[in-house]
């Protein structure tokens, strides 16, 4: 092919000019033998280039649908050398696309590496392929590292299970399951996500640890329920009282003072339980700042000694001040201080034998910085308090029994002692109980860094 194409225009030159020993032939033939070589030459020319076009077209898209691009329309003008550049152009434009996700994914790997949320990542038929170490740290006490293990292994919960199998089939949720743990039972948010493509997606796991809201809502719930009776005893006595008067009651002297007894009672008691609603409340809510300032003990325990004077007499309990002078240079809030004292003076004056004493003590007590601290103690000789419920009595609302609280004269909100212990924590301190049954007890407060000592 190659000879022919260059014979057949070199023949038609010969022919034309009478060389190369051939016989002359008439001039319009020549030029024709001319014409013919040279349309083939082009012709194979064309055919060669298109080819090559055809190859560069068909490897341009070749290189795009690789790189999972769209394929682009070459111009109906461009020569190889612009194709090629097109492709060129785009294994460029990969590359930096997959370093840009490169870059991207490993700041994702990074990012939940961080989280302090466990995360893992299992196949289809629940094989764990991948864990953050949130996860590691969080299954930790269950063997081997979660890598490789299967979710029926690290998950004992039905309905996790089920949460993962639905996950699976392509189905998100979530749900809440109650676990052991060497700190006590734990209530989690089990979250499962399917990730991937069929046929056989993998799955998410997201676990959040939700015991203290759990906790919170079951305590707010509990709360409301306790406030509501709190309320409504006392209401339902004074009605109970006012309609036997307008039943005619009221002509009876003794039942009318029995009864206006009974009203007076339970109204110092809704008041009681409205004024201790409203301490625990702002001391929940941190409402205002703690307000330091220097504040004299013994003037705030005399005031509180004031006011309980008339509920100590009429039971024949004296309540003593033990101070000592270093005190009197305290820095705390004082209303908070003022709480505390009242609220456990209250109690103990409330539960003392009668005819007995309560005392209260304060101390100095030496402090690692420039101020030292303060321990309050607030001690009777009384009913006491049953070992057994000795860690609850700081909970809202919890009283310890009939035994204990004796007749409704004697009861209180049950707050009270709730209301000390957060007043006790916003200054920074601790407080603690002592007491055995039927013979005393002794509460006491240590509050950090409060008394000012003088060099």
């Amino acid at each position: 092919m190659a000879a022919m194409l260059l014979w057949a225009p070199t023949a038609g030159l010969l022919l034309a000019s009478g060389h190369g020993g051939l016989p002359l032939w008439p001039g319009p033939v020549a030029v024709m033998c001319s014409l013919l070589g040279t349309l083939l030459i082009t012709l194979a020319r064309s055919r060669q280039e298109r080819e090559t076009r055809l190859a560069a077209e068909a490897a341009l898209g070749a290189v795009s649908r690789g790189l999972g691009l769209d394929e682009p329309a070459p111009a109906a003008d461009a020569d190889v050398l612009e194709l090629m550049d097109g492709v060129r152009t785009l294994v460029s434009k990969a590359l930096e696309a997959r370093e840009r996700e490169a870059r991207q994914a490993q700041a994702l790997a990074v990012v939940l590496e961080a989280l302090p949320t466990p995360v893992l990542s299992t196949d289809a038929k629940g094989v764990i392929l991948w864990a953050n170490r949130g996860a590691q740290e969080h299954f930790r006490d269950r063997g081997p590292g979660p890598v490789g293990r299967r979710v029926d292994e690290l998950f004992t919960s039905s309905r996790v299970l089920a949460l993962h199998a639905r996950a699976v089939s392509g189905g998100s949720g979530s749900e809440e399951v109650r676990v052991p743990s060497p700190r006590g039972a734990r209530v989690l948010e089990v979250g499962a996500s399917p990730t991937g493509s069929e046929p056989s997606p993998g799955v998410v796991l997201s676990i959040r640890d939700v015991t203290d809201l759990s906790e919170a809502v079951q305590l707010r719930t509990d709360f409301v329920a306790n406030a509501s009776h709190e309320l409504r005893t006392p209401l339902a006595s004074i009605r109970g009282a006012i309609e036997t008067l307008e039943g005619g009651a009221w002509e009876d002297p003794s039942m009318r003072d029995r009864l206006a007894r009974m009203i007076a009672t339970n109204v110092v008691r809704l008041e009681e339980l409205v004024r201790d609603l409203l301490d625990l409340s702002r001391l929940e809510s941190h409402e205002g700042p703690v307000d330091v300032r220097p504040v004299r003990a013994s003037e705030v325990a005399s005031e509180v000694v004031a006011e309980l004077a008339p509920s100590a007499a009429g039971r024949r309990v004296s309540i003593r001040l033990d101070l000592e002078p270093g005190l009197e240079s305290m820095r705390t809030d004082r209303r908070l201080l003022s709480v505390v004292i009242r609220n456990l003076v209250e109690n103990a004056v409330k539960f003392a034998f009668e005819g007995t004493e309560v005392r209260v003590e304060g101390r100095v007590v030496p402090g690692a910085g420039e101020r030292a601290g303060a321990r309050l103690r607030v001690i009777d000789r009384g009913v006491g308090i049953p070992i057994e419920h000795q860690q609850r009595i700081f909970e809202r609302f919890f009283q310890v029994g009939v035994a204990r609280t004796g007749s409704p004269a004697m009861r209180g909100s049950g707050l009270g002692l709730a209301i000390v212990r957060h007043a006790v924590r916003t200054l920074g301190g601790t407080v603690g109980v002592e007491s055995i049954w039927q013979q005393g007890t002794t509460m006491t407060v240590d509050l950090p860094a409060c008394v000012e000592t003088r060099p």
